[in-house]
């Protein structure tokens, strides 16, 4: 028995991309069609001209904003400068008022400490000693000395009572050691503070 011959067929796939059946001129066609509405749009004259109207309208409004913002900045700085201008002016009428009512004595006792002399800043502190015990003692206190004037105070519930005594140590030890004790315009300073406290207290000043 003859052995049969058998022919095999290949069948090929056909390929997924045929250039043979593409037709560049439908597709360029597709594409001009595509793209021709907007073209025609931004070539027509009454696009521009709403476009243009549009930016004159933002570039009006930007302009009112800018003019407003300054004329507002303006303002501001206006009154600002009239209100620290009144507090200026208020703050010296306060401060005139304040020279006015301020117990003259203290005033003098005040420029004594502030003076370059070291023989100004005794004085000072020895010239408020003296206006203490003399406001003490017209406030009805009774003593033969500062030291018992204080001690009454105190019993009186009299404030600040303990730099009355702070300053009236260091008026002590200057009248009755003289030059021998150094003070400095400071520690003047210090005690003058420390009466100024007792007065206050007392609204002497």
């Amino acid at each position: 028995m003859q052995p049969t011959n058998v022919i095999q067929t290949v069948t090929s796939q056909p390929p997924l991309f045929d250039p043979t059946y593409l037709n560049m001129e439908y597709v360029f066609d597709k594409v001009a069609n595509s793209f021709g509405p907007i073209f025609n749009l931004i070539t027509d004259a009454h696009t521009w001209s709403v476009i243009g109207t549009i930016s004159v309208l933002i570039s009006i409004l930007c302009l009112c904003v800018i003019i407003f913002s300054l004329v507002r900045m303006y303002e501001i700085q206006v009154f600002d400068a009239e209100e620290i201008e009144h507090e200026i002016n208020h703050a010296l009428a306060r401060e005139k008022e304040k020279e006015r009512s301020l117990n003259p004595r203290w005033k003098y006792i005040g420029t004594l400490v502030e003076s370059p002399n070291e023989s100004d800043w005794r004085v000072s502190i020895m010239e408020a000693d003296s206006l203490l015990e003399e406001t003490l003692k017209d406030r009805g206190l009774v003593g033969a000395s500062m030291a018992e004037l204080l001690e009454e105070a105190k019993e009186n519930g009299y404030s600040n009572i303990q730099n009355a005594w702070d300053a009236h140590l260091i008026r002590n030890k200057i009248a009755h050691e003289g030059l021998d004790y150094p003070i400095t315009q400071v520690e003047a300073r210090r005690v003058i503070r420390l009466y100024q406290n007792v007065f206050e207290g007392l609204d002497v000043i």
